[in-house]
C-alpha cells in the first residue's frame, strides 16, 4: 500500500536481529504506545491524504518519528524480528486511520460496511498480500454503481479505502509469519 511503504522501511530497521515469533494478540503495541498527539497527527494527514486523492499520500515527520519510536519499543520489550516490527507499525498506521477513511467515505455517500462486507468476499489469499491494481479496480467498479458517483476522484478515494482495509489484513499475516 502506498501509504505505507515508506513508514515500512524505516519501522523494518527498528527491531532487533534476533527475535522470538511474535504472539499475534500483541500486533496492537505500536497502536497503544503512541501519544494523543501522534494519534492525532497521524488522523489528520489521513484526512488530507484521503481529500487529496491524487496526491501521493504523506505524514508528517512527528507520525513517522513516533511510529519508529514506538515499533522500536515494542519490538525491544517483546523480542520482535525486523519483520514483525514493521508489520505491526503498518498495522498501526492502518488501525488508526481506518475510522478517518470511514468517516470520509461516509461523507461521499458510500456506505463503510458494503465496502467491508464487499472486501471479505475475497478469497483470503487475496486479502493477506497488497491488493493487485486489478483486484482493486474490480473492488471499485462494483462498489460504485451509480452512475453520478463514477468520478475519478471516488475512485482514488476507494482505492485508498480499500488499502487500509487491505493493510490490516497483510500486516496482520506478515506480523504473524
Amino acid at each position: 500500500m502506498r501509504l505505507v511503504f515508506a513508514a515500512a522501511l524505516v519501522l523494518a530497521t527498528a527491531a532487533p536481529a534476533c527475535a522470538a515469533p511474535a504472539d499475534p494478540a500483541s500486533i496492537v503495541c505500536v497502536e497503544q504506545k503512541l501519544d494523543a498527539a501522534v494519534k492525532a497527527q497521524l488522523a489528520s494527514d489521513v484526512e488530507h491524504n484521503l481529500a487529496n486523492p491524487a496526491q501521493r499520500p504523506s505524514y508528517d515527520p512527528a507520525v513517522t518519528r513516533g511510529l519508529n519510536d514506538a515499533t522500536t519499543a515494542c519490538a525491544n520489550e517483546r523480542g520482535w524480528s525486523g519483520s514483525a516490527a514493521a508489520a505491526s507499525g503498518v498495522y498501526a498506521l492502518a488501525a488508526i486511520g481506518l475510522p478517518v477513511a470511514k468517516q470520509v467515505v461516509r461523507a461521499k455517500g458510500f456506505d463503510p460496511a458494503a465496502l467491508e462486507q464487499q472486501f471479505a468476499a475475497l478469497p483470503e489469499e487475496e486479502r493477506r498480500k497488497p491488493l493487485t491494481p486489478k483486484a482493486t479496480q474490480d473492488l471499485i467498479r462494483a462498489a460504485v454503481t451509480d452512475e453520478a458517483q463514477q468520478t475519478r476522484a471516488n475512485a482514488q478515494l476507494l482505492a485508498q479505502y480499500f488499502a487500509f482495509l487491505n493493510t490490516l489484513e497483510y500486516a496482520s499475516a506478515d506480523f504473524s509469519r
